[in-house]
């Protein structure tokens, strides 16, 4: 019997005879069929290692298709003859290396099972399709859905929230480091603490599980703690429980994982995926913390991700997919390896080309009347303005198409990869930012969608350079940051040609000191057309101040300001209050002072609000005295470098860190850890710091070690502002034998 359904793509997996699909329909109702498709990939080689590699292929027990078929290779261009291997979805990721070891090179072999599938069928995540099902499998579809759709509809989802009560639901301590709190379960504004013993626990969220029937379930600390352990409780209490729709599977696991990138260890929390059911952590996703829901499915349907990874994969997994789907589409090989190596030249050559973006040292000091303009989107604008791609670089047809200062040229003739990828997100972005600005019913979801197409657009720039990137080339990155160093000078030598001053350029941002009645829109469209970026006004300052440095007060910090526009809306920059390290309290201290500062017009009033601003740094000076601060308003947050037995030096970080490690707590680098400073001096090491997890009872903190942080943060703000009173703002003196601390302003 054949049937109907229109709905929208919601899950999808491989099973042996194909892709099992999930779809919701309009009434929210979910159906699954099964679409028997099966991955393919391609391998070229010399006679004798494909005769080799088809000779291994004939001999495995399962059905395999080969036939010759042409493909062409990116960096050259050329039409290479491929054979086009089509085997199940099991087999599919089991190949790669036997076939390696035949000699033969491989393409399109290690790409996600369900991306591949996308890009195959041309559907995508959270795609509305009308589908023709017989009996328990798909016989036709038809897309009615667009990725780069401005607006269009989503399914109506049913969700629920797991979490502990108490701390470890709120955020405060990681329950991996100290479990808490009964489990909540809720849904639609109800919430059902599950009392009882652990058994009565599980068999209330397995009835709630199957009563509600959420098509997405979100946690706190799902993936590290929650299901896990869950999962866990109940295989010994020999239960299972019902976390996924497909009810002949459980769930589906990725180990933890750190690794080092610009600078920073970063730890990345397992994963735990359902099927026919959605599991995401709001604990464990960038995604999800920096533009929610609206966001997720924007990055979903555009890079061909399904849910539940887009949540929990880097930025840069999302533009590789982008990649790899336009490859597939325009039927160019899509290498395993990175395979071009870095082209040889001179030192000097490297020495001219190899740099970064441009910055002019700020003028340190407090300004007033200040327009700060941005080039938009730079890099990616440069790069599809330029034909900036890895295989358009050093091209052989177009020599005299030079860029500036690197030493390299840029094709003509051809349009790259990734300005081709670039182009639609940047005028989806543009469109929605539009929206964002006009307000309406719909202007929240469109600044998150705006939010996630920004974090594609800041990492494609770094992307070109990376070493594991399938297209990347570090020359196609050279050009983009000597394309940007050169807009900046043209920009700096437009404005000083009509006698404006700059005070501060960075980048992609130029700061101008104006006097009133200046024609800003005319400024900056000089500036635009000379220039050759798109630019816009980020607004007028009634007030700013650039940072010194505190090893030079008269050379300023780049990057490090903060100021108010002309409409009272605040930006800061570099201060203790946008750190990840700074303890609460000395946040809300910085953002108190802040705000008043706000309501000031110009200097002269910013200067008269100097008796408020040194009272409010009495008021929290004095909470530290009398002991009105909490332990989560002192923690620090810490990230581990390495494991906490590594770390030689006995710092107060690394004694928080050890003290967890001897209570039992499993710590990775890249993870963070909470700490409050007891007695930082003290001659018992364990004695002065202690972890937050692990404090119980009365609260215990350093003061003298506190109020030197808190006058340091106060002195961020109100440096040659207010005049400090002597007998009050007076400097203590640090000893330096002290742990170093973790927050360097």
């Amino acid at each position: 019997m054949t049937r109907r359904l229109e709905g929208w793509i919601f899950d999808a997996y491989p099973e042996p005879e194909g892709m099992r699909v999930w779809v919701i329909d309009g009434r929210g109702e979910h159906h699954d069929f099964l679409d028997a498709w099966s991955p393919c990939f391609y391998i070229s080689g010399g006679k004798a290692e494909l005769a080799a590699a088809l000779s291994f292929l004939r001999g495995r027990p399962f059905p395999v298709s080969v036939r010759p078929v042409e493909r062409r290779e990116l960096f050259s261009g050329r039409v290479l003859a491929v054979l086009k291997v089509r085997v199940p979805s099991p087999a599919y990721a089991k190949l790669a290396e036997p076939l390696r070891q035949a000699g033969v090179s491989l393409f399109d072999a290690d790409i996600h099972p369900v991306q591949a599938y996308h890009y195959e069928r041309g559907h995508f995540p959270l795609a509305r399709c009308a589908f023709e099902v017989e009996g328990s499998r798909l016989r036709g579809w038809e897309l009615r859905d667009d990725p780069w759709a401005i607006d269009y509809e989503l399914p109506p989802l049913r969700v629920a929230h797991l979490a502990l009560a108490g701390s470890g639901a709120a955020g405060v301590v990681d329950p991996n480091h100290r479990p808490r709190g009964m489990l909540v379960l809720s849904q639609e504004g109800r919430a059902y603490e599950l009392e009882g013993g652990m058994d009565e626990q599980l068999e209330s969220l397995a009835r709630h599980l199957q009563a509600w029937d959420p098509d997405v379930i979100t946690t706190d600390w799902g993936d590290s703690f929650l299901l896990p352990q869950l999962d866990a409780l109940a295989g010994g209490a020999g239960r299972q429980l019902p976390w996924s729709r497909d009810r002949g599977r459980s769930m589906a696991g990725r180990a933890q994982r750190s690794f080092y990138t610009y600078g920073r260890t970063i730890y990345q929390g397992g994963a735990k995926y359902l099927f026919g059911r959605w599991h995401l952590d709001l604990k464990n996703s960038f995604m999800l913390r920096e533009t929610g829901l609206d966001g997720l499915f924007e990055i979903a349907r555009i890079a061909k991700i399904p849910v539940q990874r887009a949540a929990r994969c880097t930025i840069g997994t999302a533009l590789s997919s982008m990649q790899m789907d336009w490859a597939q589409r325009h039927e160019v090989l899509i290498p395993m390896d990175k395979a071009q190596a870095e082209d040889f030249r001179p030192a000097g050559d490297l020495l001219s080309a190899d740099k970064g973006g441009l910055a002019y040292e700020p003028d340190a000091g407090w300004h007033e009347a200040v327009a700060e303009y941005d080039f938009t989107s730079m890099y990616p604008e440069m790069m599809v303005r330029h034909n900036i791609s890895p295989e358009t670089v050093n091209c052989p047809c177009c020599p005299d198409n030079l860029v500036p200062e690197a030493g390299h040229h840029l094709c003509r003739q051809r349009r790259g990869l990734a300005p081709s990828v670039l182009a639609p997100i940047l005028r989806k972005r543009a469109r929605y930012k539009a929206l964002a600005k006009a307000g309406g019913p719909g202007a929240g979801a469109y600044k998150k969608r705006a939010d996630a197409h920004k974090w594609c657009l800041v990492c494609c720039f770094g992307y070109l350079g990376f070493k594991n990137a399938r297209f990347g080339k570090i020359e196609s990155h050279e050009c983009v940051t000597a394309w940007g160093r050169e807009i900046l000078l043209r920009a700096k030598e437009s404005v000083e040609k009509r006698g404006f001053h700059m005070l501060h350029a960075l980048v992609d941002a130029l700061w101008i000191k104006v006097a009133p009645g200046t024609d800003l829109e005319g400024l900056r469209l000089s500036i635009e057309k000379e220039a050759g970026c798109p630019l816009a006004l980020d607004g007028v300052y009634k007030w700013l101040r650039f940072c010194p440095s505190k090893v030079d007060s008269l050379s300023g910090v780049p990057g490090r300001y903060f100021g108010a526009f002309s409409n009272g809306e605040l930006k800061i920059r570099g201060l203790a209050c946008r750190r990840h390290d700074t303890p609460k309290l000395l946040k809300s201290l910085q953002d108190e002072l802040l705000r008043l500062l706000a309501a000031a017009d110009d200097l002269a009033g910013c200067r008269a609000l100097g008796p408020a601003l040194l009272l409010i740094v009495d008021e929290y000076r004095q909470r530290l005295k009398d002991g009105r601060v909490t332990a989560d308003e002192l923690a620090i947050t810490f990230n581990l470098s390495q494991l906490p037995e590594e770390y030689a030096r006995d710092t107060v970080q690394a004694l928080a860190a050890k003290q967890l490690a001897e209570a039992g707590v499993a710590l990775h680098p890249g993870e963070a850890v909470r700490y409050v400073i007891t007695a930082a001096h003290d001659k018992v090491k364990d004695w002065r710091a202690k972890p937050l997890a692990l404090m119980d009872g009365p609260l215990e903190y350093d003061v003298g070690r506190y109020l030197e942080l808190l006058e340091r943060a106060a002195d961020e703000i109100l440096d040659g502002l207010a005049a400090p009173r002597p007998q009050e703002m007076k400097k203590r003196s640090v000893d330096t034998r002290q742990p170093e601390l973790p927050l360097a302003w």
